[in-house]
């Protein structure tokens, strides 16, 4: 994977000094001039003269025609899935065992347990794991032992070990895991038990995470990349049976699949995304549902969303290096074919907008300096489409939510510049990982759940 990334980042850099410098060298015409340098043109059929510029401008529309054929399938399928995902049948309600690590979160892990205690389902268990706090966290989920909470205190292990302890001491058939900054929905287990009793090959299911309190516009802009970016794409991978992420906040996991894939992986970042490529592996399905809601706390400051984006960045180039053995390979379905490379596409999109914005002000300077900008009115037209379509398709996963919120789609216009800012984290974190650089798990600032 890293050789991977590598060669895809070295590829754009060599193309951005081939193809740019030369095509904004109208820029130093005199200097050219002086020296008498030609034109650079090169021909590959002398019937067909290509210029740098030319060039240029195919590998930006090439690269933007990427992106938009990636927006524009996941806007297709999810409108699919709204259409298809009606009220399901349930023959049964099998017990659930609702798993909650916990390692220093003394502010929030009581608000989260209330959330656990009187949900719209027969049949369910609670599980608190404190993964050797060091401070209140064990006092305070302790208080709810008497209304039927387990609470187990062990020394740190990590999120992966504290949950992989309560899987060990669960005893219902479909495991849930729950972070404990977040709160259950009360109807979240009936509509996780609906998908389960649809489909005997479903190994897991994916919830639908949203932002608790989404005051301010940094929390406003995260809500809005939950519902219409991250939920999106979860929609139209359930489609095809192939979710490549079940999110901490709300999973929901067969228990005899975990025992068959061997539980949560601790060598990555993401042991969220880990864990469903084992079960995606083993052949099973993994859906979304979009009405087991879960709601969250976000990073307030830029800081804290910097700290959780290069965890979950790099996180994810690590699970994809782990399973590059999945990449178009057909003996894992549609997961292989489609699934992986589809997330892969992702990860790779934070080095193409950069460098398609990058060719974009080059080209802008080179006009303002020289009024020589070649095919500005070109590339500026293909990016003006390429945002109104993010803004379209960013109001359209608003409107199709369970829980749409108007001042998301008042925030759509400002989620362009949001998204330029998650690229350079983005590309930030694959360099990193590409460096080997040691990076520690941190969180975000607590504040107490209502």
């Amino acid at each position: 994977m890293k050789s991977t990334i590598l060669s895809l980042s070295e590829s754009i850099l060599v193309l951005s000094l081939i193809l740019i410098v030369p095509a904004q060298a109208s820029i130093l015409g005199d200097v050219r001039e002086q020296f008498k340098v030609p034109e650079f043109i090169f021909s590959i059929v002398p019937e067909f003269n290509f210029s740098i510029s030319s060039v240029s401008t195919l590998l930006f529309y090439g690269l933007l025609f990427m992106l938009i054929f990636r927006l524009t399938s996941f806007g297709f399928l999810s409108f699919i899935y709204t259409v298809v995902n009606r009220k399901r049948k349930i023959d049964k309600f099998p017990k659930m065992s609702i798993i909650v690590p916990a390692y220093n979160e003394e502010i929030t892990i009581a608000s989260s347990i209330k959330s656990m205690l009187n949900l719209n389902y027969p049949d369910y268990e609670v599980i608190v794991i404190d993964d050797g706090s060091s401070d209140n966290t064990f006092n305070e989920a302790s208080k709810y032992s008497e209304k039927g909470v387990k609470v187990i205190r062990q020394k740190n292990t990590g999120k992966p070990g504290a949950i992989n302890t309560g899987i060990k001491n669960a005893s219902g058939e479909v495991v849930i895991t729950v972070d404990a900054d977040s709160k259950l929905h009360p109807d979240a287990l009936t509509w996780i038990a609906r998908r389960f009793s649809s489909n005997p090959r479903l190994g897991a299911v994916a919830g639908n995470v949203k932002i608790d309190k989404p005051t301010g516009l940094l929390k406003t802009l995260q809500s809005l990349e939950y519902t219409s970016s991250i939920n999106l794409i979860r929609k139209s991978q359930s489609l095809l049976h192939c979710v490549t992420i079940v999110p901490g906040a709300v999973a929901a996991l067969k228990t005899k699949v975990l025992h068959e894939v061997g539980y949560f992986p601790p060598d990555t970042f993401a042991e969220d995304f880990d864990i469903t490529m084992s079960i995606l592996k083993a052949g099973y399905h993994v859906e979304y549902e979009s009405r087991a809601i879960a709601f969250t706390q976000a990073p307030e400051s830029m800081e804290d969303l910097l700290k959780q984006r290069r965890r979950w960045y790099r996180g994810m180039a690590q699970v994809l290096s782990k399973y590059q053995g999945m990449y178009f390979n057909p003996k894992y379905g549609i997961a292989g074919i489609f699934g992986v490379p589809f997330m892969w596409l992702g990860v790779s999109s934070y080095l193409i907008n950069i460098f398609l914005l990058f060719i974009l002000l080059a080209d802008t300077l080179s006009y303002i300096v020289s009024s020589s900008g070649h095919d500005l009115n070109l590339l500026a037209s293909g990016m003006l489409v390429y945002w109104a379509l993010n803004i379209g398709i960013s109001t359209y996963g608003v409107l199709i939510d369970p829980m749409p919120k108007i001042r998301e789609i008042i925030a759509s216009p400002l989620y362009l510049f949001y998204n330029v800012f998650i690229d350079c984290v983005g590309l930030m974190s694959l360099i990193e990982e590409l460096l080997s650089i040691a990076m520690r798990w941190e969180k975000p600032k607590r504040e107490e759940l209502e």
